[in-house]
């Protein structure tokens, strides 16, 4: 199982770097159009290699994806929590009865004897 996902991490590096190298070319990214440029005071644009914008787009997008999916199962976690405390609670109120059932038997057991 660990040669199979260093194998798959192994493509997925070759890819990136195959695809950094074959867009390496520089590239202009404006942030703003040109008309709110004057407007705000960030850079306008920047110079950059194609693959960083790549790369970059590439981890926002699945960021973004893990924050939704997050919120999406919020619900679910906290149903989950609920659930593992009331176990608990009811674990710890089982044993409370066991011992006060062996309790019991132990009285009537000295009665007998």
């Amino acid at each position: 199982m660990r040669f199979i996902k260093k194998v798959i991490l192994g493509i997925i590096l070759i890819s990136i770097a195959l695809i950094a190298v074959a867009n390496r070319q520089l590239v202009t990214l404006q942030l703003v159009p040109d008309q709110l440029a004057p407007l705000l005071p960030i850079g306008n644009s920047y110079t950059l290699p194609l693959f960083l914008v790549i790369l970059a787009a590439i981890v926002v997008g699945i960021f973004i994806g893990y924050l939704i999916e997050y919120i999406r199962e919020r619900k679910h976690r906290r149903s989950a929590a609920t659930s593992r405390r009331e176990v608990s609670k009811l674990e710890s109120e089982v044993a409370n009865l066991k011992k006060k059932s062996g309790e019991q038997e132990d009285e009537i057991l000295a009665l007998l004897n």
